[in-house]
Formats: structure tokens, C-alpha cells, sequence
């Protein structure tokens, strides 16, 4: 049974995406000038067939970069990523991240690490405005993330982070701000969780940083 034009169409991108998908040059298809020749398509018949394809999830478009081969690639700044990211969400996703971090940071830290996430701690002991301590906490965090020495788990935690200045940070100043109490208990906290990074505990620092991450979270919404 023979498939009819459009079918017939859809097949031979397909198969060109299939080939392509291998070649040095990439994941992005070639303009669309030079890929109606290539497949001897008119502009608007090419057209019809990338749509059916991105449904299918087998390429997606990105407007003024190009076509590219795969399902559509998800950028930290996104903003339709971030509104449909709940807060649940977000507080998940750093209870599964972040004490892996911190037990891959037990792990791989080297005394320069170490030093800095103590300087951190040091700071934020000295009395100051809320929005520096509130700068030294997101640098311990990220100086955690650092301390792998994973380049790919830092580009994820700094994809979560970018969710987190988004969707979290107004409801930390809220709770935060006002009072020092909250933050002494932060302060406490971290200081057992560089201690077990300090010592290369990797156990102990993905627990420190599950009860901490879990205590945050009741001071931020009550218990869920």
C-alpha cells in the first residue's frame, strides 16, 4: 500500500533527521531554503511536514535560531518553565539535588573549598542587614555545588536556583527578615553541615543537608 504525498513527505524528513542526527554538524537542521532542496519540498509543503514532526516531538523550533532534531531543550530563564513550577515542586527538587551535593562535596572538597564555605559561615555570624546574610546563604549553597567539582551537577543546581530567585526568594525575605531567630537556627545548621563536609563524611552531610533542607521548609510554610 502506497502512503499518500504528505506521509511520503513526513517519511523522507524523517529519515534526513534520522541521518543527520549522527553527523558532526549536529543537532540543528540546515535554513529551510537549503532543506526544500535537499528534499525537493516547496516552503510551504516543508512547512507542514516540521509541524507534524514537532508533534511528534522528533524536532522543535526555536524562532530566529533554527529547527532543531529532539524534543525541545529547556532553558533555566524559561518563562512557561517557571510558571509551571509549584513551590512543592521546587522544594522537592532540593530535597532529591541538593544533600547529593552535599555528600558529593564530603567527597571531592579540597581545603580551598573547605575554606571558603567556613569564610561563608564566619560571615554570616557577624550581625548585618538581612540581604547580605541572605547573599552568604546562597553563596554557602552554591560554594556546596562548587565543591563536587562536577561541572554537570552545578549547571543543575544553577538551573534550580534560577527557579528558586523566581519562585522562593520573596517568601524567604517574608519569614527571614523580620527576626534573627530564624536565621540563628539556619546558621546552626550549616555549621553541622560544613563540619561533616570538612571531615569528608558524605553520609552525614546528606543528612545534614535533608534535615536542614526539611527544617527550612517548616519555617517557610509549616509542616506539609
Amino acid at each position: 500500500m502506497s502512503l499518500n504525498p504528505i506521509d511520503a513527505d513526513v517519511t523522507r524528513l524523517r529519515d534526513y533527521i534520522e541521518a543527520r542526527a549522527s553527523m558532526q554538524d549536529g543537532p540543528r537542521l540546515p535554513p529551510e531554503p537549503k532543506l526544500c532542496e535537499a528534499l525537493g519540498m516547496s516552503r510551504g509543503r516543508l512547512r507542514t511536514v516540521l509541524k507534524r514532526l514537532e508533534s511528534e516531538g522528533l524536532i522543535w523550533r526555536h524562532i530566529g535560531k533554527g529547527t532543531f532534531i529532539g524534543p525541545r531543550q529547556i532553558e533555566a530563564d524559561d518563562a512557561s518553565l517557571s510558571a509551571a513550577v509549584s513551590m512543592d515542586d521546587l522544594l522537592d527538587a532540593r530535597l532529591v539535588l541538593e544533600p547529593q551535593l552535599a555528600a558529593q562535596a564530603a567527597i571531592h572538597a579540597t581545603p580551598a573549598d573547605i575554606a571558603a564555605l567556613e569564610q561563608c559561615l564566619s560571615e554570616m555570624a557577624a550581625p548585618g542587614p538581612f540581604m547580605h546574610w541572605k547573599r552568604l546563604d546562597e553563596r554557602l549553597h552554591r560554594a556546596i555545588a562548587e565543591a563536587t567539582h562536577n561541572a554537570l551537577l552545578l549547571m543543575l543546581y544553577d538551573t534550580m536556583r534560577t527557579q528558586m530567585r523566581v519562585n522562593l526568594d520573596s517568601r524567604i525575605e517574608a519569614v527571614y527578615s523580620p527576626m534573627t531567630g530564624p536565621r540563628q537556627n539556619t546558621d546552626g545548621e550549616h555549621h553541622q553541615l560544613v563540619d561533616a563536609i570538612r571531615t569528608h563524611n558524605p553520609d552525614r552531610a546528606e543528612q545534614a543537608m535533608r534535615e536542614h533542607l526539611r527544617s527550612v521548609r517548616t519555617r517557610l510554610f509549616g509542616q506539609r
